[in-house]
């Protein structure tokens, strides 16, 4: 038997474990179903570790390791690694995408890092491997009541149906009630309030940093902002920003690069300088954005929002590890994600925009980025500050953020939208045959814990039974249901059955135009939030589809009164048009104000929608799309006309080198082959082409 806790104090560099380390130890989580409720930076990953470790080694069985986000599974992978992989000789897999895979290949390697999504379509294929599954660790199981929070909680019940011996550790935000959380799960509860760097956590205004125990002056300067982030660079640490729109993390990192700049040490300026040149080589044709982003890098600053590209804001993240950025400007997505630490958390404001105009933010989501405060490494405490503009809104503050009350996480699978896609996935993976086992699965979801054995709910079950059925995509007799061929299909292609529905009905049309295909890809849940139009271009796009109605495979008139976002899924499929004819990423972001990051993202779902579209044609027998769609799908993941499809199949060729190729005449794979290596250096990098050359065997 391996001593687990030597392995992982020394595989962390620890003398000894923390308080709430040590209060979990007590209570026996080799053995036991836990849920570790505690603070931000609390140490809860060691949890993960020394189960995990405990499982592999002494257990000899497979973990599974979930989360909300791509970023935090890949930190974590990362980690574990690079600690106990080699040493120990563990094999460590990340598994974040592919929705339409069993991924058998997983049933070789002892850990899997994962998201909710990425588990829950592992379920949906009947990975046969899933059952070896000893113990599954759920982290940010406080998301419970987020958009994605239904999956999670699909996901850990199917779990628990397939590997009935399964151990769960789920890690948790300090909530109000996270015993609720531990009773759906048959586990105890470890609680605790210890952080290894104290939280002080307060208001500012005229000068004056107001919390619990005492004030402290920050000298006023031209504003708020001004004031804290040069007290924070005078006392030569770092602070994170939280600003509640990417617009406004822009302005908040320019403004605070004026002041940074002045700071910089030359080894810090080096190191910037690198790194915002990296940032601007991220994109082929770097864009307006590359240029502000590595500007304000390369002073020392930077925002950080889901408008830059992935690749941009891991080099951000590091940078600011490593010390040489200061300040990042960030939207709240950040404080839920990867281990971005600082001595300083400042929120401006706790005001967001909604559907219902501006709102405040929960208590959770304000906790939430405050725990980013304090570097253990570094800090003996660790700051958060709020801004108030008057003397009774810095009182209001105190009591209702500061000092206020944790909302409860509650289960949010009664939503029908989501219940729906969940309800197909129960029957098409035979979890559930007749109304008996459905409610027998039910019982055992967070949902009938909160709210018990509720009439209604089985109400909408029922009634959405019927929709299910007459979507074709369920069947059933007196005593039983099933799910269709085709309803197993839409399941594993993991989409919305409305969704999949108004897809069939377009395929069954026959329209092959261009703008039809991409109307009908954006024509889903999936695709939601749509582009918004800049006003400057509203008529231009109401005349667009005035002119193109009977392109689109849809009756537009009647469409128009029935869904209020027809409009903007129009002008989404415009946008998609324009990327796979070619326009630049630049003119795009300046014709239509979207940043690359946020139209990469967009453009992941479509080509994942264009694939699933080629999937139903097939299951449905009209061959007539498949050439059609798999076209689309290459042309959306790349940006270009077909004319080009050859060329990007060469590693290292995007569309602004298949272009300039093909403007040179090399115009296809065999062109290349018999190009001259110096010729080809001529029209791409002379690496590039190197590389190139060796693909095609020379």
């Amino acid at each position: 038997m391996e001593d687990i806790e030597k392995i992982v104090l020394e595989g962390n560099g620890f003398s000894s474990f923390n308080e709430m380390q040590k209060k979990a130890l007590e209570k026996e989580i080799f053995t036991k179903n836990t849920v570790v409720s505690a603070p931000t930076a609390s140490g809860k990953t060691i949890i993960l570790e020394l189960s995990a470790l405990h499982r592999i080694l002494n257990g000899h069985k497979k973990v599974i390791y979930t989360c909300p986000l791509r970023a935090l599974a890949s930190e974590h992978f990362r980690d574990f690694k690079r600690k106990y992989s080699k040493k120990f000789s563990i094999r460590v897999a990340l598994s974040i995408g592919d929705f339409d895979s069993s991924s058998a290949y997983l049933s070789g390697y002892d850990i899997v890092f994962s998201t909710q999504e990425k588990l829950d379509s592992l379920l949906r294929h009947r990975a046969e491997w899933l059952s070896q599954v000893g113990l599954l660790v759920v982290d940010e199981v406080h998301e419970l009541d987020s958009d994605r929070g239904p999956t999670l909680e699909m996901a850990v019940t199917k779990m628990r149906f397939v590997s009935p011996a399964l151990k769960i550790i789920a890690l948790s935000a300090t909530i109000p009630n996270a015993k609720e959380i531990a009773k759906w799960l048959d586990a105890q509860l470890v609680e605790s309030t210890f952080r290894p760097v104290e939280l002080v956590e307060g208001v500012y205004f005229e000068g004056v940093f107001e919390y619990g125990k005492g004030k402290e002056k920050i000298p006023l300067k031209k504003d708020a902002l001004e004031s804290v982030v040069t007290d924070t660079l005078e006392k030569q640490k770092q602070a994170l920003i939280f600003a509640m729109t990417r617009k406004q993390s822009e302005a908040t990192a320019k403004k605070a690069a004026v002041f940074t700049h002045k700071l910089l040490t030359e080894k810090e300026k080096t190191a910037l300088s690198k790194g915002a040149e990296r940032i601007k080589r991220v994109l082929e044709q770097p864009t307006s954005q590359c240029a502000a982003l590595a500007s304000t890098v390369e002073k020392g600053a930077s925002f950080h929002h889901a408008g830059l590209l992935q690749k941009q804001r891991e080099i951000i993240e590091d940078l600011f590890r490593e010390g040489a950025v200061k300040i990042i400007c960030a939207t709240p997505t950040l404080a839920a994600g990867v281990n971005t630490p600082a001595f300083r958390v400042v929120i401006p404001s706790l005001y967001r925009y909604t559907e219902l105009g501006s709102q405040r933010i929960p208590v959770r989501e304000y906790k939430q980025m405050s725990g980013r405060a304090g570097r253990p490494a570094y800090d003996t405490r660790g700051e958060s500050i709020l801004f108030a503009r008057s003397e009774i809104e810095a009182d209001e503050l105190l009591q209702e953020y500061v000092n206020g009350e944790i909302e409860e996480v509650s289960s949010k699978l009664g939503i029908e939208p989501v219940l729906r896609t969940h309800l197909l996935g129960i029957i098409a993976t035979g979890y559930a045959f007749d109304l008996s086992s459905l409610e027998q699965f039910f019982s055992k979801t967070f949902y009938f814990t909160q709210f018990g054995n509720d009439t209604s709910f089985y109400q909408k079950v029922t009634s959405l039974l019927r929709e299910l059925e007459e979507m074709g995509f369920v069947e059933s007799n007196a005593k039983r249901f099933s799910a269709t061929p085709l309803g197993r299909r839409v399941s594993e292609l993991y989409l919305d059955p409305v969704s999949a529905y108004s897809m069939i009905g377009f395929l069954k049309k026959k329209r092959y135009e261009e703008l039809a295909y991409l109307y009908s890809l954006v024509n889903t849940s999936e695709m939601s939030p749509f582009f918004s139009i800049p006003k400057k271009l509203e008529a231009n796009v109401w005349a667009e589809l005035e002119e193109k109605k009977s392109l689109l495979g849809v009756d537009v008139d009647r469409e128009m009164f029935l869904d209020a976002h027809m409009l903007k899924k129009f002008n989404t499929a415009l946008i998609l048009k324009e990327w796979v004819n070619e326009a630049p990423e630049e003119k795009i972001s300046e014709d239509y104000g979207i940043q690359p990051g946020i139209m990469h993202s967009k453009k992941q779902i479509a080509e994942w929608m264009a694939y699933s579209e080629f999937e139903l044609s097939k299951a449905l027998g009209l061959n007539e799309h498949l050439a059609p769609l798999l076209r689309l799908q290459k042309r959306i993941k790349q940006g270009i006309k077909e004319e080009l499809l050859q060329l990007v199949e060469l590693r290292g060729i995007g569309r602004v080198r298949a272009r300039r190729l093909f403007r040179a005449g090399i115009k296809t794979l065999a062109d290349v082959k018999k190009t001259d290596v110096q010729d080809l250096a001529k029209i791409i990098p002379s690496t590039v082409a190197l590389r190139v050359k060796e693909q095609m065997g020379k």
